[in-house]
Order: C-alpha cells, then structure tokens, then sequence
C-alpha cells in the first residue's frame, strides 16, 4: 500500500538525502512531509530541508520551523515566500492557545499552510531549562480554541497527543479542520487508544499516517500498521485513507 509520511524530521549523520529516498522506496513512500526543528539541534534545519524539497520537489514536502515567542511572525512569510508547505511547531514559551501567538497563526491561515504542532509529553531536551519548556503548554486541548478561532486552518496535532489520546479523538470529533497523525515511540500505545475510540470519535478521514523515526525504520513501522490497522477495526478503504488519501486532500486544500 502506498503511503504519504507527514512527520519525519531530517536524519542526523550519513548522507541523509540518500538515506530518505532509499528508505522511501524500500516501504513504497510516496512522499514525505518534513519537520523541522530549527536550530534546536545545532544546525538551521530550515536551510536543509528547503535544499531538500527543491531538489525532490515530488518526495519532499517542506515544514518549516517556527519558534513561537522567539520569532517575528514575518518568519511565516518568509517560510511561505521560500516555497515551504506548512510550518512545524514545538517547544512554544506559553501554552499554544496563548493570544500572543495568534498572528502566526493568522499568517498560516492566509497562505494556506497547514501546521504541525507537537502535542503530548516532549522529550527531554538540553534547550529546555533556557526555554521553560512545558509537556502542558502541548496538550492537545492546547489545539481546541485555535482550530475554532481559525476554521480555514488545517491544523495537525501530531502522536495522537499520547498520553492524552482520548483528548485528542474528542477534539478531532468537535473540529472539521483537526488532524492527529499516529507516529511516535509509543506506537503500540497509539493503537491501543484508536481501538478503544474507533467508531465514536477516532475519525479515519482525519488520522494521518506517519513515523517520525529514521528512514531505515521506515518500513518496519509501516508493516506495524499494515497489520494493525485492519485487527483494529478499520476498513480498507478507511486505511487507505489513514496511509495517502487524508493526506492528498490537505495538500489539494493547499492548492485549492
């Protein structure tokens, strides 16, 4: 089955280029969505990911960093006016909801970029004592009052928000422009939850496949839900969905 990744961020070490197309074509990836980090990890991941997507402008997908709090929302410009797709959010320095933050989302809105924000416990990080970094100011309820301020943003709460899964599947169930994608580490956690919420509020025609891993996980991860989706209790044109066609619809959103 075909898939389109919307949350992997760019691999450290080798030749990462190199290292994505051919973790793409060994698990049939027809496209990826690339997060950045910025220069959380020492490098302005911006820069890379832009000479990623222009030289496979049909593989990669560029998300653009955004640090809320820090950056002059003119970054959203910029980043749009560079050709990225939409803009990945983490580690903000008030909750994501905050009114202080409105204007980026007011610009991403106007340019049609969709957001992916992190939501759910973050991984300790050296950068977070500087930056009072808070798993709270990322809970998925974080995302509600956004998705209702700013309807004709597409808004992406990624890791199904774990721990706070059912939260999310409720959020989703409220707001047409809500999407959660299924990746993380606790993945096995993840597929637990959208068991427990299909059929009520786990909507199939917004989860969004992804892994957030390095490209040579790529296809394990995607056997993993290969074979769980289906004992889940989704149906295979609902998979197909969770693997490329929610995904397609956003960017045919994008396009208009």
């Amino acid at each position: 089955m075909k898939a389109i990744d919307v949350h992997v961020h760019y691999p450290i070490g080798g030749d990462p280029l190199k290292r994505l197309v051919e973790g793409c074509e060994k698990a049939d990836i027809s496209m990826v969505w690339l997060q950045s980090l910025g220069r959380f990890r020492g490098v302005d991941e911006n820069r890379l990911i832009e000479e990623a997507f222009q030289e496979y402008p049909d593989l990669f997908k560029g998300f653009g960093f955004v640090h809320l709090g820090v950056d002059d929302t003119k970054v959203v410009d910029d980043l749009y006016s560079r050709g990225f797709t939409g803009l990945k959010i983490i580690k903000p320095l008030k909750p994501y909801d905050s009114d202080e933050f409105f204007p980026y989302y007011e610009r991403a809105e106007k340019y049609r970029m969709p957001i992916l924000f992190h939501t759910g416990i973050v991984a300790r990080d050296p950068v977070d004592r500087e930056y009072r970094v808070s798993s709270d100011f990322m809970r998925p309820i974080r995302l509600d009052r956004i998705a209702r301020s700013f309807p004709n943003l597409i808004i992406i709460g990624a890791h199904l928000g774990h721990p706070w899964c059912d939260e999310a599947a409720v959020l989703m169930m409220h707001n047409p422009n809500l999407y959660f994608d299924i990746c993380g580490g606790h993945t096995f956690w993840v597929a637990l939850a959208l068991k427990n919420r299909i059929r009520y509020d786990a909507d199939p025609n917004r989860l969004l496949y992804a892994t957030d891993t390095a490209p040579e996980n790529f296809l394990r991860y995607k056997n993993f839900w290969e074979v769980a989706l289906p004992q889940i209790g989704f149906t295979r044109d609902e998979i197909q969905n969770i693997f490329y066609g929610n995904a397609e619809r956003i960017l045919k959103n994008i396009k208009g």
